[in-house]
């Protein structure tokens, strides 16, 4: 084709997910403005992208001749992009961190409503003509590990101060939910010069709340989840990550992004300052804090509040009525508390978690779990599956789903060396039908992935439960990003269970789990456990965590976990034959990186084999992009991103399998 003279070529950045390439060219008859949003073809389909540069035609001309292939043309210019060069360079930055493209990084953290509605929002600064920010500017860091109460009032002040010096405040939060929560708390006085944004919102709803936000001349206070920050209100200088600690920031599709990471980029583009607020914070966010990264707004609290609520019942001690010791799904402490909660017509929670095919295995003579002999953590019974070309076969192991160590099930109660093992488990099925039977005329509920598969199932379901008083409620973590209202009363069915969960991350994830039945419950915590002597119980029910947390940062080291290490999660789904072929491939390709391959761990998903494997590297040699000076190891970042799109890789996974 014959490309005029007076034509333009464009680079542009695909929006989308996938593998695609990060730039593509085409040909337009106009000179696009740098960071307009236009439509172009891919194959059969049209998809937005952003320009990134402009070309006259005569000036490359010898280029285009030489080229393999015929540029297209851009179907249409949609208008100037909804966010700003300092957000468009955070994308940039973490394409290289996630192993991933600009382009899907932004699809992730933009709102396609924006996209697909440029016209209806009003003009914001372009991305060739913001300025650039004072490298003299040192950014501020802070952490903030205080109550809710505390972190609320601070949070007021800083609100008016901010506005006195003529600067907006952003307060990301995980979910809609908590926007709710914090809007109540926060706004009183300053109503009209806050905004709220989440994804639940209609598209009226958001493309007004967007216009209103950019021409709003006053300093606001903008209260929302992490896809909103793209907003570009330019006044903002301080952003807030609250909840810091909730594993819903962690996005649980590709390119598998953190907001926490995102946001800490964003900051130190544009100098503004960062908090990281929670009652608990993470460990690697408390570990940099130790080593300098961070400053603080406070001396960090370790304390857990209303601990003295808590009701601890050894379920080693349950008796049938001929006085016969039994395991037992419901305590006699927690069929009181519930008859006595729905008499009065008090609603009640009972937490429930189910992993693997048995969260803990326990001696049927003497009543002793099994625990891991090296971390002292209850082991798993799982099922695998090991894979050849011609058949599977099932064999049962067990594992410590917090350090990793597995054994045979051919052993021995350590405690009385009886055979006599029970494998058992606690699942929100199996504590339902338990509820029907003792108390079959109350009204009972169930939040767990299976019973409530999508958001408006649970939403239901919670809807359902508020009005009516003197029901029960069983639920897993899915519950608490639906259910406002506090409870009369809760329980944690079994403890023990939640050590099932394959997180190296499991202390943190027991005492934020506890920490949030706490806030939701107005009355007595009900902690059933057959390991009453477990030593993280034991800390939390003395409400101080800091021994705990630091034993906690002690065996991440010992373990080769973060923050200690960055771990790399490759995941491959296929056939058995297809599994065998990318386990040996894995294992050629990153054999110098000393993979962990899980391939015996599988499950069946639509017919696919999964298989994930790890690897863990140094964090310097795997930076987050907030220095310029730092780069991703380009070796490993090469071998990496040349891995077929059947290899999926998620950078800082939340767990191993």
């Amino acid at each position: 084709m014959c490309y005029d003279i007076n034509m333009y070529i464009a680079t542009v950045i695909p929006i989308q997910k996938g593998n695609q390439k990060e730039y593509l060219s085409y040909f337009s008859a106009i000179d696009i403005p740098l960071g307009s949003i236009v439509s172009i073809p891919v194959r059969t389909k049209t998809i937005d992208a952003i320009v990134v540069n402009m070309e006259e035609a005569r000036n490359i001309k010898s280029d285009i001749k030489n080229a393999d292939y015929q540029l297209k043309k851009i179907i249409k210019v949609k208008g100037d992009s909804p966010f700003n060069k300092s957000f468009f360079i955070a994308c940039q930055k973490m394409k290289d961190y996630t192993i991933s493209n600009t382009g899907s990084i932004i699809k992730s953290l933009l709102p396609t409503i924006f996209i697909e509605n440029i016209e209806k929002l009003k003009e914001s600064v372009s991305l060739q003509i913001l300025g650039k920010t004072d490298e003299n500017i040192k950014q501020e860091k802070l952490i903030f590990q205080a109550t809710p109460s505390d972190r609320l009032a601070f949070y007021r002040t800083l609100i008016r101060e901010a506005f006195a010096k003529k600067e907006s405040v952003y307060l990301c939060v995980p979910t809609h939910f908590d926007i709710d929560h914090f809007h109540k708390e926060l706004a009183r006085g300053i109503e009209q010069y806050v905004f709220t944004l989440h994804s639940d919102m209609t598209k009226k709803a958001l493309i007004k709340t967007y216009n209103s936000i950019i021409d709003e001349v006053h300093p606001i206070f903008i209260i929302g989840t992490g896809i909103f920050l793209s907003i570009p209100r330019h006044d903002v200088k301080t952003i807030i990550l609250e909840h810091e600690s909730s594993d819903v920031y962690k996005q649980i599709g590709r390119p598998y992004l953190d907001i926490r990471s995102f946001a800490e980029v964003l900051s130190s583009i544009e100098k503004i300052k960062l908090i990281f607020g929670d009652t608990l914070l993470r460990p690697e966010t408390l570990y940099r804090h130790d080593k300098g990264e961070f400053g603080e707004i406070s001396s960090p609290l370790y304390r857990l509040p209303q601990t003295e609520r808590q009701i601890v019942v050894d379920m080693k001690g349950e008796v049938n009525e001929k006085g016969k010791k039994v395991f037992a799904t419901i305590s006699e402490t927690t069929r009181k508390m519930i008859g006595e909660a729905t008499k009065g017509n008090k609603s009640v929670l009972l937490f429930s978690v189910r992993k693997g095919l048995a969260p803990i295995t326990v001696c049927n003579d003497c009543g002793h779990t099994l625990l891991c002999p090296q971390c002292s953590t209850p082991i798993v019974l799982y099922g695998t599956r090991q894979i050849t070309a011609t058949k599977s076969t099932t064999p049962r192991i067990f594992m410590c789903n917090k350090c990793g160590r597995k054994e045979k099930t051919e052993v021995s109660c350590p405690n009385c060396s009886s055979w006599n093992l029970t494998p058992l488990g606690v699942g929100t099925d199996r504590v339902y039908e338990e509820i029907k039977n003792l108390f079959p005329k109350i009204k009972v509920f169930q939040i767990d992935k299976e019973a409530t598969s999508t958001p408006k199932d649970a939403k239901n379901i919670i809807a359902e439960f508020n009005k009516n008083p003197g029901s029960i409620l069983i639920g897993t973590e899915m519950v608490f990003s639906y259910l406002k209202n506090q409870v009369n009363s809760s329980a944690i069915i079994s403890l023990d269970g939640l050590f099932s969960i394959p997180s190296f991350n499991i202390t943190q994830k027991i005492l934020h789990i506890i920490e949030k039945l706490h806030n939701i419950t107005l009355l007595n915590l009900i902690i059933q456990t057959r390991i009453p002597e477990n030593k993280i119980l034991q800390y939390i029910l003395t409400g101080n965590v800091l021994p705990l947390c630091r034993e906690d940062l002690a065996e991440r080291k010992d373990y080769g976990y973060p923050p200690f290490k960055r771990l790399i999660k490759i995941t491959f789904e296929g056939t058995a034959k297809d599994t065998e072929k990318a386990r040996s491939f894995v294992e050629k390709t990153l054999g110098n990186y000393e993979p962990q391959i899980f391939s015996a761990f599988v499950s069946r998903v639509k017919g696919q084999y999964i298989t994930n494997t790890v690897i863990k590297v140094d964090p310097r040699i795997w930076p987050l992009p907030t220095d310029e000076k730092l780069s991703v190891n380009q070796n490993l970042s090469q071998t990496l991103s040349q891995l077929p799109p059947s290899f999926s890789i998620n950078v800082d996974p939340e767990d191993l399998l």
